[in-house]
């Protein structure tokens, strides 16, 4: 099924740059079954890793796993470091990219071939992504709230992220092919509050990934094992802010350091019986260590001004709270056995789905697995499938990887599946057109999504007088989690594609999901109502690529609990909160001087558009970055 987040503009080439990328196998087994939806494939030796399109949505930073899309376009970063995501053969042993864009953004990837010969590979690569941008504050809206923010309500964000790594491959001629990969990432940045000058947050990241792929007669398997290490460092800021004259707010942050070790080995082996019967199975053990914690926020009481007559007392009542984060352990055994058929139009794959849960993360569970893939013609195919969609572990890491200002607090466990049903249909193509519809219906348990806690009315005292919620509960909640024990998954969508020989391509498409506090988008951070997207790639002359694209995310918002004091959690009621229209119009081209270089461009939400990434947090306006490659 499509991703909630449809493709940005990105440039061609940075795609021929990714296509500079080592070959992690000599071996290569094509399957000659054509299903244009989702067609099945053995697994890969390493974790999946991405493959740039033409025309791709820029993320957050780079993943080493295949995450959940994340909500909104923050701010430009160079596509991952190309030795260490793509699978393309290239006659170069290195590359080099770099660009800037103003006030500050600043993107630099490099990599080289160490060791090429026909059995052996060995690449490094490294990736820089860092800015400062200033924005205005979502809550500095006049009144009262304004004022508790520095700088006349403007916040100012940083981020810097390095990431190094090295991997390559092995084939033993005639038995297998050995693979493995080493990265290290590093990212520092702030987390502004509404009460304080914020506090910078630093990450850790090591991953380590190792793989086997072998084929005996009719018998093909991988076998790979992984260990991501992830560490949240700790914080302690303390700051004293005047405002309105000769006021002050004192406030602490006291946050623990977090450590989360999360090991997986899997296996996948298939045995052809005949040309049309395949028996198999994939296995996956995943386990997770989440180090305990504890956060402390605190805002110190004050005195109004001397010349005031009647507030001579402590204006402020509400003195922060502290909260305790327990250690989380779970792990989760997935076996998934299957017969599978297939014949020239038509492949059906039936089997069971078995999970073993252990530790903190709920029961075992038994289902049947489905899915049916049928082409009668060249231009129409029909798909469905029935549960056989893998466990998301929602690790910290996995968090972070969809939105960096969310997660610190949560003590996330895994999301199980109750019930997965999807299905689609694809017409064309006809003279270059096509049209797409897919839809999906299904129930999780412990889904975690964004929230806001807002603190009960009244508890900071005289300040609060006038504003409908408490100023200082964005400032408690930024970063807030919450479960939904049974939560309801749907969406669904159309999309319409058109492609003029070599000069042009469009594709538009919409999608749509409900919006309640129990149901709605599972892949969609924002809970957005509505997503609409249309891309348009140009290559008018053969040195020039040109892409644009504009999507529309209306109906964003959060869901919120606001306790009743002081039970504080019990009894409560639900809020929802907006976050407004995401409506960002971006721009990039290329100009290839030689296939070795080129100069590029790409530009993010010319309209200047502004909306909340989530609660708290504005996005960061036009960003972009314009630069140059080359390979050698």
């Amino acid at each position: 099924m499509p991703s909630i987040i449809k493709p940005y503009t990105l440039l061609a080439a940075i795609v021929a740059l990714n296509a500079s990328g080592q070959s992690l196998s000599k071996e290569i087994t094509v399957d000659k079954d054509v299903v244009p939806q989702e067609r099945e494939a053995s697994r890969m030796v390493l974790t999946p890793k991405l493959v740039l399109p033409a025309i791709q949505q820029k993320s957050l930073r780079w993943s080493d796993r295949g995450v959940a899309a994340s909500v909104s376009p923050t701010v430009a970063t160079l596509p991952p470091a190309a030795y260490a995501s793509s699978i393309t053969p290239s006659p170069y042993r290195g590359y080099v990219m770099a660009g800037y864009f103003p006030a500050f953004q600043l993107g630099v990837s490099a990599g080289y071939k160490l060791i090429k010969t026909d059995n052996s590979d060995l690449n490094v690569w490294m990736q820089y992504d860092g800015s400062s941008v200033k924005r205005k504050a979502p809550f500095n809206s006049g009144n009262k709230i304004g004022y508790y923010l520095p700088d006349k309500g403007k916040t100012t964000y940083n981020t810097q992220d390095v990431g190094v790594g090295f991997g390559g491959s092995h084939t033993f001629a005639g038995v297998g092919t050995l693979s493995g990969r080493v990265a290290y990432d590093l990212s520092s940045f702030n987390l502004p509050t509404l009460i304080s000058k914020g506090f910078n947050q630093n990450i850790n990241r090591f991953d380590i990934d190792l793989g086997w792929q072998a084929q005996a007669g009719a018998f093909d398997y991988s076998v790979n094992l992984g260990y991501d290490y992830f560490h949240l460092s700790k914080v302690k800021e303390e700051s004293i802010i005047t405002f309105d004259g000769n006021r002050e707010l004192a406030s602490l942050i006291d946050l623990s350091s977090r450590n989360e070790k999360t090991l997986s080995a899997s296996f996948s082996g298939r045995y052809a019986i005949s040309e049309y019967w395949h028996v198999g199975a994939d296995i996956d053990f995943t386990d997770t260590d989440r180090s305990a914690g504890e956060n402390i926020f605190e805002v110190a009481s004050g005195t109004w001004p001397d010349d005031s007559e009647n507030f001579n007392v402590p204006y402020i009542s509400h003195e922060g709270f502290k909260y305790g984060l327990d250690d989380v352990g779970y792990n989760i055994t997935e076996m998934h056995p299957y017969l599978r058929w297939k014949n020239d139009n038509l492949i059906v794959k039936a089997g069971v789905g078995i999970q073993i849960a252990g530790g903190d993360c709920g029961s075992n569970r038994v289902r049947p697995d489905l899915r049916v893939d049928w082409t009668p013609s060249a231009s129409f195919a029909i798909w469905g499938q029935l549960n056989d969609r893998r466990v998301n572990m929602q690790t910290l890491g996995d968090l972070y990887d969809r939105n960096r200002y969310v997660g610190r607090d949560c003590n996330a466990g895994p999301m199980l599946d109750k019930l997965h049903v999807e299905g689609g249909i694809i017409i064309g193509p006809f003279a270059g057109a096509s049209i797409e519809l897919w839809g999906s219906y299904g129930r999780v348990s412990s889904y975690y999504t964004p929230a806001v806690i807002s603190l009960p009315q009244g508890n900071v005292g005289s300040l609060n007088s006038g504003v409908n919620e408490s100023p200082f509960s964005p400032y408690f909640t930024i970063g807030q989690y919450m479960v939904i024990d049974d939560f309801t998954d749907m969406s669904y969508g159309a999309a319409f594609n058109y492609d003029y020989r070599d000069i042009a391509s469009l594709r538009v498409s919409w999608e749509g999901a409900p919006q309640e506090f129990d149901r709605g988008n599972i892949n969609s951070l924002d809970r957005a109502r509505s997503v609409f997207a249309a891309t348009l790639g140009v290559h008018p002359i053969n040195p020039l690529d040109i892409s644009l694209g504009y999507t529309v995310r209306s109906g964003r918002c959060l869901y919120g609990i606001k306790p009743d004091y002081p039970g504080l959690f019990n009894p409560f009621e639900y809020r929802k909160y907006s976050l407004g229209t995401t409506a960002s119009l971006d721009l990039g081209a290329t100009w290839r001087f030689s296939d070795r270089f080129n100069v590029w461009g790409t530009v993010e939400n010319l309209l200047n558009r502004d909306w909340q990434i989530v609660y708290g947090i504005p996005n960061k306006g036009v960003t972009g970055l314009v630069g140059v490659s080359y390979r050698f």
